[in-house]
């Protein structure tokens, strides 16, 4: 009996005796599963602050990294889907409201409603629909009218069709946003349409020379009086010579408005759209490098080390010059094998040594030759081993 009073053991030791000593896989299976289990409470917790922000494009983005890291999360998948189904609702709401606008006549404003539906739901069929249907009739004759004060698209469809109701033609076949809003002055295009009677007479109407053929110019002309105002001359000529202009513009603007706000990852999502299309687009390639290295700091000052320098690598393959990515890129990479090392050493001192050998085992795997951190894991398994030994001999007892 003196001698067993003479092996005194720890009680967080005597609680690794009775676990037993798994092998090394089992401990790096279990690590793994703790890493999982980790981000995917931080990305759930992102995600609660995204709505509560009220920003719900940005917490469905969050709940679905959460259910990728750790797919069976019960919370991650009711969040989704609940998240969803708003966003749903709010992109039909906007479908709507755009089709109202595109009854009006208000072709612009009825655009943007239909953008933002899809933004919301990026699968929503009709919406898509809504943005590609939008084309010039192609018609080589037409007859030339100048706008006198009082007259609208209306009147002009009254006038020479007859009908009110057929101002949309006019407006679609002149590029004109708001059918509601044209300038006296402004010459206007009456097209010829099969079927319907144009009421003039047969030495007025005038025949085009050439026709645009491609429907997709009618979206991005149609939408340069909205953008003209505010940007640059640089960027307009972009949208008149790039397809889906007007798509370019609105990602764009949204993004620099996110961007203004802080909110980089939501930012970072617009001006991706806009790379989507125009992957040459000097202002979202700046915006990006600007967003990822923006989050990226904000991660280093969090301590979130190894997420910090993913987003300075971003940073850096979109603005290859930045001396400031790089230097950070290591910074974050030493700090973090200098926290693990750290906490590691507290564990082992505290005889925590399952906890040390985790703490460890994240700095071999990036770098082995760290302040022999191979000779502490190494250790660290000689004694569990040791304690296991003991823990065999005491049942024989």
């Amino acid at each position: 009996m003196a001698n067993k009073g003479s092996i005194l053991i720890p009680l967080t030791l005597l609680f690794l005796l009775v676990s037993g000593c798994a092998s090394f896989q089992k401990i790096s299976q279990k690590l793994a599963e703790l890493q999982q289990e980790h981000y995917a409470r931080e990305y759930l917790q992102k995600g609660r602050s995204y709505e509560n922000k009220g920003d719900l494009v940005g917490a469905l983005k969050q709940f679905k990294l959460a259910m990728m890291v750790s797919p069976s999360n019960q919370e991650a998948i009711k969040n989704r889907n609940r998240i969803e189904k708003a966003l749903r609702s709010s992109a039909q709401a906007h479908y709507q409201k755009g089709l109202k606008y595109h009854k009006k006549g208000k072709y612009g404003r009825a655009r943007k409603q239909f953008l933002t539906a899809l933004r919301l739901w990026p699968d929503y069929p009709e919406a898509a629909k809504a943005l590609t249907t939008w084309k010039r009739l192609e018609t080589k004759r037409y007859i030339v009218h100048e706008i006198r004060p009082g007259e609208n698209l209306a009147k002009l469809a009254k006038h020479y069709y007859g009908d009110y109701q057929k101002f949309s033609i006019i407006a679609r076949y002149n590029y004109i946003t708001d059918a509601n809003k044209v300038k006296v002055g402004k010459k206007i295009k009456v097209p010829e349409i099969e079927g319907i009677e144009l009421l003039v007479g047969a030495n007025d109407i005038k025949t085009e020379e050439q026709v645009i053929s491609d429907p997709r110019l009618s979206d991005r002309e149609a939408f340069l009086t909205e953008i003209e105002n505010g940007e640059s001359e640089t960027e307009i000529q972009t949208v008149k010579e790039k397809p889906a202009g007007y798509q370019i513009a609105f990602y764009r603007d949204l993004g620099r408005e996110l961007f203004r706000k802080k909110r980089y990852h939501e930012a970072l999502d617009e001006f991706k759209n806009v790379l989507n299309i125009f992957p040459e687009d000097e202002v979202a390639l700046d915006y990006c490098y600007r967003s990822h290295f923006q989050i990226a700091q904000d991660l280093l000052d969090r301590k979130v080390y190894l997420s910090a320098r993913d987003h300075f690598r971003e940073s850096l393959r979109y603005n290859e010059d930045c001396e400031g990515c790089l230097r950070n890129i290591k910074k974050s990479e030493n700090l973090y094998k200098e926290d693990h090392y750290k906490k590691g050493m507290q564990y082992y001192g505290n005889e925590q040594l399952r906890n040390a050998l985790r703490e460890w085992e994240l700095v071999m795997t990036m770098d082995p030759n760290y302040k022999k951190v191979d000779y502490l894991i190494n250790k660290a398994k000689m004694i569990l081993k040791k304690l296991e030994e003991i823990r065999a001999t005491e049942e024989k007892k």
